[in-house]
């Protein structure tokens, strides 16, 4: 089996919660939790050399998710309410200033349209809301994230027969870029699942190995392809990122 090539390989100690890649920049944001202290760090990496930056955001507790990022912006959700999903807030953090530079209460981001935040009530969705903020638009590199395919359509049919396997019926992730295949798929273990990553070059295997054990189902998400390069979790607490 041919050897992949890593671009960076990280092990960050404890569960990598989100993973979101900056288009403009480009980078990756992690958010990682510590369940047993319940706190939270950030990991900036540099996709082209894999540099790797922590940090900390105050005003972000355990009840604050990333949600995306656009250079120099990071937008996060705050939940004020555990047990009130639509009780939130919207965090924006600078991350050259290194600090929250702006609080939206009650708010719900859409999207980024013409420099403008667009978004509406958590609880009204036809209470439409625009904030301006000086957001560059350029244009960033694009992330390609696989087709789901599940259990009896064409697809599952057609990638359990190309492994040769009789998959539970789960989904599958399916990827084809530039002259790679790349599939996550599942195995039975137990009561629960394994995740398995399958990357191809051509006709030759350069990775496969099992990325998560103790699964109660399928999770979407598993990898994707930005920058040319594939990223991946491994066992909940470390991430690559093979060069394609």
């Amino acid at each position: 089996m041919e050897t992949p090539s890593f671009r960076f390989s990280f092990d960050v100690g404890y569960k990598i919660w989100q993973v979101l890649a900056d288009t403009v920049k480009p980078a990756l944001i992690l958010e990682v939790r510590n369940d047993d202290d319940q706190t939270i760090t950030y990991h900036w990496l540099d996709a082209n050399d894999g540099k790797e930056k922590r940090f900390a955001i105050t005003g972000a507790d355990w009840w604050t998710t990333l949600l995306r990022v656009h250079h120099p912006y990071l937008f996060l959700e705050r939940y004020n309410d555990p047990q009130n999903p639509i009780d939130k807030d919207l965090l924006v953090y600078h991350l050259v200033k290194k600090r929250i530079d702006k609080e939206f209460k009650q708010f719900q981001l859409s999207g980024i349209q013409s420099g403008k935040l667009v978004g509406h009530l958590p609880e009204d969705r036809t209470q439409i809301i625009e904030y301006d903020l000086d957001i560059n638009e350029l244009e960033g590199k694009p992330i390609d994230d696989p087709l789901v395919y599940q259990p009896g359509t064409s697809g599952f049919k057609t990638i359990e027969e190309f492994l040769a396997l009789d998959l539970p019926q789960i989904g599958i992730e399916y990827l084809e870029y530039k002259n790679y295949i790349i599939i996550g798929y599942y195995e039975r273990l137990g009561t629960k699942f394994e995740r398995k990553l399958l990357v191809m070059k051509g006709d030759a295997e350069i990775y496969h190995e099992t990325v998560d054990t103790d699964l109660k189902g399928f999770a979407s998400g598993s990898f994707f392809v930005f920058n040319n390069l594939l990223i991946f979790i491994h066992n909940s607490h470390q991430i690559h990122a093979i060069e394609l």
